[in-house]
């Protein structure tokens, strides 16, 4: 792979996962929240919430992490923490497909959009040495 390739995508996915855990910390703060203090809001759909916002700051971990991954080129392990950002949200999908609010459906699409594209430019180098 070249080098200028390899540094062009390096510079996406640092970029990329750091706007993708601001919006990540906006979603949770707003449309969550929101959502959680709505009396419309049924108690099953409330502790589906609480537990995806369990699961969203536990994924902010594992954003954080992948953006230091891939800083010092492990992209072995980028793979990982990325792909735990994609299997969280899986986990709340089935939450978020019971909800009203069309940003529920928005956040999610975007979300698998983001963790696919990030997927796709760290395979390339996670199993591969750079010379």
């Amino acid at each position: 792979m070249p080098k200028d390739e390899h540094a062009k995508d390096s510079k996406f996915l640092e970029s990329n996962m750091k706007s993708t855990a601001d919006k990540l910390v906006k979603f949770i703060s707003t449309v969550m929240k929101k959502c959680l203090k709505d009396p419309k809001t049924n108690e099953s759909n409330k502790e589906c919430l609480q537990h995806c916002q369990k699961v969203y700051k536990s994924t902010l971990e594992a954003i954080q992490k992948s953006v230091e991954d891939v800083f010092s080129d492990d992209f072995f392990k980028a793979n990982v923490d990325v792909s735990e950002f994609s299997t969280n949200i899986d986990t709340c999908d089935e939450c978020f497909s019971e909800m009203t609010d069309p940003e529920f459906q928005k956040f999610d699409d975007w979300a698998r959009g983001n963790a696919s594209d990030c997927l796709d430019k760290i395979v390339k180098y996670s199993n591969t040495y750079l010379i």
